[in-house]
């Protein structure tokens, strides 16, 4: 199965499932943004962004249960639907990178992340790192953001938003999500200028 196909199926269980899939459209448009410009900092290639893909489509079905541990009902949810084309081990890194969207950081005593290789945790916690901010970015759920343009500097990253509407809900969701990506990648990162759409 391409992956093309088998993002039209995440596309499609999302839909099912989600009970505000356009959130989850915003915070997938955003995140591949931030993959896609930050390649030299995170140094991940084409399956990992197709799993990163999957995981922002898929991060917020957890709602269709309850907003209480909406994150850990996704990791569930995610390992129990039918997803073809995904092998099981995808299945995992697609469902704890959704996991890891809000609150906990990857930790070892977790058992589904504790599973993984070194190699995929790893790649777990840059891709929730990314999923993290983009999802901050859309605190408001409004789709407020249009663009980021990303500039790497030695030891931080420089974003630079374009926004349709007001983005203070915006700002003050990126600042409470970043820890994680410097925590993981060893840089700081801010919002260095905004500008209307």
């Amino acid at each position: 199965m391409t992956s093309s196909a088998r993002i039209r199926t995440v596309r499609q269980r999302m839909h099912e499932i989600d009970p505000e899939p356009s959130h989850a459209m915003q915070v997938c448009d955003l995140v591949l943004q931030l993959f896609d410009q930050l390649g030299m900092v995170h140094g991940l290639g084409g399956a990992e962004r197709e799993l990163l893909e999957a995981a922002a489509l898929l991060h917020d079905i957890g709602w269709s249960i309850g907003a209480k541990g909406h994150h850990k009902s996704a990791l569930k949810l995610i390992l129990e639907i039918d997803l073809p084309g995904f092998k099981a081990q995808e299945r995992q890194i697609i469902a704890n990178i959704a996991r890891y969207h809000r609150k906990a950081h990857p930790h070892h005593d977790h058992a589904h992340f504790a599973r993984l290789s070194q190699k995929q945790q790893r790649t777990v916690r840059v891709l929730a790192s990314l999923l993290r901010i983009a999802d901050g970015l859309d605190r408001s759920h409004l789709n407020a953001v249009e663009r980021i343009s990303c500039r790497v500097e030695a030891d931080q990253v420089g974003l630079s938003l374009k926004c349709r509407t007001d983005c203070g809900a915006e700002l003050y969701g990126f600042e409470r999500k970043k820890e994680l990506f410097t925590e993981t990648l060893g840089l700081g990162i801010f919002i260095e200028g905004i500008e209307p759409a």
